[in-house]
């Protein structure tokens, strides 16, 4: 259609977000025009890579962290010189030097590895944004569970929307059946596998089918939760979860810097099952062997994945059906296709639901409907089970019934009501130095001139405040912060909040400014 617009393209997992895409290119290929395609880092795997090279032969280009640096300035000199039309890669391809470029395409856009958060920062979408202005082409942004702040864009009619909402031949999206592990506490079952998810994995390896069991590794042994109740110690004025803090024995919240006492006892239910650890994928993989010794297990995690080929080939020996059951984290969630896998485990939903941020909720939804989407993709159904101490939660309600626009409206009215984004944008100034006076000196003459800056503008901040940061020490160097949320007039105050920490610039302190960073730590 027309171009330099922005689209956002809404499709259920599995309904052919890739066939979209690929069409769309050829489209602009035809046109004489060149294309760029990003993909989250991890899911570059071998599969998508030989579906383009499949369709446009040698006019591709891949550029990612794999590549050495004599591949990389290759398939970096054929796309200068015009011989590659197409660039694939993760979120620095998003630099690639083409010229005439007629669409650019950021698949799985809500995925966090888009936002660098080492030097240079940058936010992939609006270097994006900017270069589909620049050369007035198409930019199409596409996800199975997109950001609340695009979403909410793509209504405003910021952004246009298209909307996927059947599987491929109509496949039925898997079932999802929420087990409450409360419960099962409360039967004598104290292992990490409910009984209804050992029945399940018993009867899929049964059929000789394969699954896949999920463990969520985010945030960690962070938070506090009672394993009889199901109740998180949670900040009262931010709405995020604590987290305990061993050295100084306090719960802390990493949003305002409230500190709590730990507990000893629940104060929902009077239990004192209060748990604050994670499972290991080691540990879960260790126990499923032992239930099907006949049966092979791989596993797939930051250990066994620090080779860089190394999660590519335990992707290929479970897609060649060498192993029945992979366990692993994140890694796995991504745009797989294994034909074969029917059953997926999700071992603690809750993990990355009380985790101490604002986007807890979006990311937890995010999370299942990702994993879940790994079931069932061929002829044979899918069924996942997921389990949970907060069985009520609407994440995982609304996930369950497959309903992301359920899930955007009360997302949306949380954070109204909060001042959160898309209401408000969030800067954190995080200033490092490796002494500590240096970094309070700098804190404190950037906080007088925000503070005053805020006081002018008092309707337009939601919340200022400066603090050590939640890891207080990283490599040496101290660290401390500045956090706001700013709701109006963002981009005349962020140049005046640039224009305040470079007026106190000093060599011996470094100072970051983060727009509605990533990551709070």
């Amino acid at each position: 259609g027309a171009c330099g617009e922005i689209f956002l393209l809404h499709g259920v997992t599995g309904s052919g977000k890739t066939e979209v895409y690929m069409n769309a290119i050829a489209a602009a290929l035809e046109r004489g025009k060149t294309a760029i395609m990003l993909e989250p880092e991890i899911s570059l795997t071998p599969q998508v890579l030989k579906n383009f090279r499949a369709r446009f032969g040698d006019s591709v280009a891949i550029l990612h962290s794999g590549l050495s640096a004599g591949e990389r300035f290759d398939e970096w000199r054929r796309l200068l010189c015009g011989e590659a039309k197409v660039a694939v890669g993760a979120r620095s391809a998003i630099f690639a030097p083409l010229s005439d470029l007629g669409l650019i395409i950021i698949d799985e856009e809500h995925d966090a590895s888009y936002v660098s958060d080492s030097n240079p920062r940058y936010s992939t979408e609006e270097v994006a944004a900017f270069r589909a202005k620049y050369n007035n082409c198409n930019l199409v942004m596409g996800s199975a569970t997109p950001s609340v702040e695009s979403y909410y864009k793509a209504k405003a009619g910021e952004y246009k929307l298209l909307e996927l909402r059947e599987r491929i031949a109509s496949r039925p999206l898997p079932d999802i059946e929420i087990v409450n592990m409360c419960d099962e506490l409360r039967n004598g079952n104290n292992g990490f596998l409910s009984r209804r998810l050992s029945c399940e994995l018993a009867e899929c390896l049964e059929r000789g089918e394969q699954a896949i069991i999920f463990i969520n590794r985010r945030g960690y042994a962070s938070f506090v939760m009672c394993a009889q109740c199901g109740y998180v110690a949670k900040c009262e004025r931010c709405d995020v979860s604590l987290v305990y803090h061993r050295d100084e024995n306090v719960l802390k919240c990493h949003y305002c810097n409230n500190r709590y006492a730990p507990l000893d006892v629940c104060p929902q239910c009077k239990g004192t099952h209060l748990r604050q650890g994670y499972i290991g994928t080691q540990k879960v993989a260790a126990e499923i062997s032992k239930m099907f010794p006949s049966k092979k297990v791989l596993r797939m995690d930051n250990d066994t994945t620090r080779n860089k080929d190394a999660h590519l080939e335990i992707l290929g020996r479970f897609g060649s059906r060498e192993a029945d059951v992979l366990v692993g984290t994140q890694m796995i969630a991504k745009g797989h296709d294994f034909p074969n896998v029917t059953l997926v485990g999700i071992i603690d939903a809750d993990m990355s639901l009380h985790f101490a941020d604002y986007r807890a909720a979006e990311r937890t939804f995010q999370l299942i409907t990702q994993v879940s989407g790994r079931a069932g993709r061929d002829v044979k159904p899918g069924k996942v089970v997921l389990q949970t101490y907060s069985p009520g939660h609407y994440v995982y309600k609304l996930a369950a019934r497959n309903d992301y626009r359920g899930f955007f409206e009360k997302e949306c009215n949380l954070r109204e009501v909060t001042k959160y984004p898309p209401f408000s944008k969030i800067v954190r100034i995080l200033i490092t130095s490796e002494s500590e006076s240096d970094a309070f000196d700098a804190l404190k003459a950037d906080f007088d001139d925000i503070n005053a800056l805020a006081r002018e503008n008092a309707d337009c901040f939601a919340y200022l405040a400066a603090m050590k940061a939640p890891l207080k020490r990283i490599q040496d160097k101290y660290r401390v912060q500045i956090i706001a949320r700013i709701t109006e007039n963002f981009d005349s105050l962020i140049q005046k909040i640039y224009e305040i920490t470079d007026s106190h610039y000093s060599s011996k302190t470094t100072c970051f400014v983060e727009i509605n960073p990533s990551n709070m730590s």
